[in-house]
C-alpha cells in the first residue's frame, strides 16, 4: 500500500489535480484513422476494472467500427443534447 500523505501533502495533491482538470478541454475534432482492435479491447478491459456498486460491473461496452452507424448514435446524442 501506498503512503499515507500528511493532510498539507494531501491537500496540496488535490489542488494540482484540480488545477489539472480545471484546465482540460473537450476538442471535437477527431481523427478518421483506424483504431486497432487490440488498442479498443484493452481500453475496455481497463475501464471494466472501474469499482461500482458491490463490485458488480453492471455495464455493457458496444465497440462500433461502421461510420454511417457512429454518425446516427452521434447526431441522436446531440438530438438528446438539444432537446
Amino acid at each position: 500500500t501506498p503512503p499515507r500523505l500528511s493532510h498539507p501533502a494531501a491537500l496540496a495533491a488535490l489542488a494540482a489535480e484540480l488545477t489539472l482538470l480545471q484546465a482540460r478541454r473537450s476538442v471535437r475534432r477527431f481523427s478518421t484513422d483506424p483504431v486497432p482492435r487490440a488498442l479498443i479491447e484493452m481500453a475496455l478491459r481497463i475501464a471494466g476494472t472501474a469499482p461500482s456498486g458491490a463490485h458488480r460491473q453492471p455495464w455493457y461496452f458496444v465497440a462500433i467500427a461502421d461510420p454511417v452507424k457512429k454518425r446516427a448514435i452521434r447526431e441522436a446524442a446531440e438530438r438528446e443534447e438539444r432537446d
